[in-house]
């Protein structure tokens, strides 16, 4: 079976699965309903078939969730399968989300899937909520906390913060006016680039206009001008411009 090349933590939990030792291995025991049937002692191909397969039983269903997630919560070992079946399982029922959360909301998908691994994981280990927890409140868990961290991501903004207190230490301990003018420098953000390595997370950091013209980097005018190394401007310097959905390149200045 084929899964995305880029890291995914949804690929990692089915490609463990496709292992016919794993998959064919009996992992949960269904106990007899009130009419005295024998317990259903299925695999874990058998179980997703059971949730998924064509005819399902909405009543056995619930009845497989609950040990599911009996089996998991009970499962301490470091390398047992419970959690990891519970996670398998809920796979069908987040991947569509994870599709709309990506698509809507630009996030990362790696991210976002590992956000619901996570939330999954910690549902699981509440020991307080473990007996009101059922399938359905997995999977609102895992989609609640996936449309969280990609909101939260839009509302990320860049802080010169912490530059400007260590400016005004600087200027105390020299003896300067506290309302003197900062000098000059460019705010600077790179963003975190598509596939599975590279950067983590989006960097930012401030750097003196003379640098990057010393370092003939390419400045982002955002007119389209993307082509002119930012130590050959003729004349007139061109100020920065912004690009819609970016933060601003901006002359870091003092606020009152």
């Amino acid at each position: 079976m084929m899964y995305p090349p880029h890291s995914s933590a949804f690929a990692s939990v089915r490609r463990h699965f496709d292992d016919p030792r794993i998959s064919d291995a009996v992992l949960v025991i269904v106990p007899p309903d009130a009419h005295g049937a024998e317990p259903a002692r299925l695999t874990a191909a058998e179980t997703h078939q059971a949730l998924y397969g064509p005819g399902s039983d909405p009543q056995f269903t619930a009845a497989v969730w609950r040990e599911v997630i009996r089996t998991a919560q009970s499962d301490l070992s470091p390398h047992g399968t419970g959690k990891l079946l519970a996670i398998w399982l809920a796979l069908p029922r987040l991947t569509g989300t994870v599709h709309r959360v990506c698509a809507r909301l630009r996030a990362d998908r790696s991210d976002v899937e590992a956000e619901m691994v996570l939330a999954l994981l910690e549902k699981l280990a509440d020991r307080d909520g473990a007996s009101r927890l059922s399938g359905s409140g997995l999977m609102h868990a895992a989609r609640a906390r996936a449309w969280h961290l990609a909101r939260e991501g839009l509302r990320e903004l860049p802080s010169t913060q912490i530059e400007r207190i260590a400016q005004d230490q600087a200027l105390t301990a020299s003896g300067g006016e506290a309302d003197a003018p900062a000098e000059e420098s460019l705010d600077v953000r790179v963003d975190r680039p598509d596939g599975p390595d590279g950067l983590c997370a989006p960097l930012r950091f401030r750097v003196r206009p003379e640098h990057l013209r010393r370092q003939g980097i390419f400045v982002d005018t955002g007119d389209g001008s993307q082509d002119r190394p930012a130590g050959h401007s003729p004349g007139k310097r061109r100020r920065p411009g912004r690009r819609a959905g970016t933060p601003p390149v901006r002359p870091a200045g003092r606020r009152a």
